[in-house]
């Protein structure tokens, strides 16, 4: 009889196994990796605490919503990519989110504002997408146009930065200017010829 109730409560106990893994590690060892003293390591931390995040693994949104806070600038930048991505923003994230627009790296701000189109939070993240599009780095203004194709009627507001978009100095940012442009219905199609 002994023997049938062990055996009864090891069936009913919940399993108890290793930590769950992502590309070979688990969310405690990406965190641990966030601090090394290489930039490739906490790179590779953030993006996979990122996808980790995105597949709802426990742990890994607070994890992910901690490193917009990091010291490094891109670990940062990959924090609020991840953040476009997540299921759900509660307050406490799009506090973090709002916090991000003001970063002193534009790309995270770039992102930070991607995440929060279609929150409360719109209106400013719009406003920040606004004054990256004429930033002068080309690679920010880049992103920012991007930014903005992929949001689609949401962009509508950004209709004059876009127009001026056009005219930018980098072929890549009027392409893709000229793409939000006629997905906003602003342009008959999205080339050239069709100015």
């Amino acid at each position: 009889m002994r023997i049938v109730l062990v055996v009864a409560l090891v069936l009913m106990a919940p399993a108890v196994g290793p930590a769950q893994e992502h590309l070979g590690k688990t969310l405690d060892q990406w965190r641990a990796d966030l601090d090394s003293a290489e930039q490739i390591d906490r790179l590779l931390a953030a993006r996979a605490i990122g996808e980790m995040a995105i597949g709802q693994q426990a742990g890994a949104t607070e994890a992910i919503l901690e490193s917009l806070g990091h010291e490094d600038g891109s670990v940062r930048f990959w924090a609020a990519v991840a953040t476009i991505h997540l299921p759900a923003l509660d307050a406490d994230a799009l506090a973090l989110l709002k916090e991000a627009l003001a970063d002193p790296v534009p790309e995270v701000r770039v992102q930070a504002a991607r995440a929060l189109v279609g929150t409360p939070a719109e209106p400013e993240a719009l406003r920040t997408l606004a004054e990256l599009l004429s930033h002068r780095n080309r690679g920010v203004r880049l992103q920012a146009v991007h930014a903005a194709d992929a949001i689609k009627d949401k962009a509508a507001p950004l209709v004059k930065e876009l127009q001026a978009a056009t005219e930018d100095e980098f072929d890549y940012v009027q392409r893709v200017a000229r793409h939000a442009l006629w997905t906003l219905e602003q342009r008959p199609c999205p080339y050239r010829q069709c100015e």
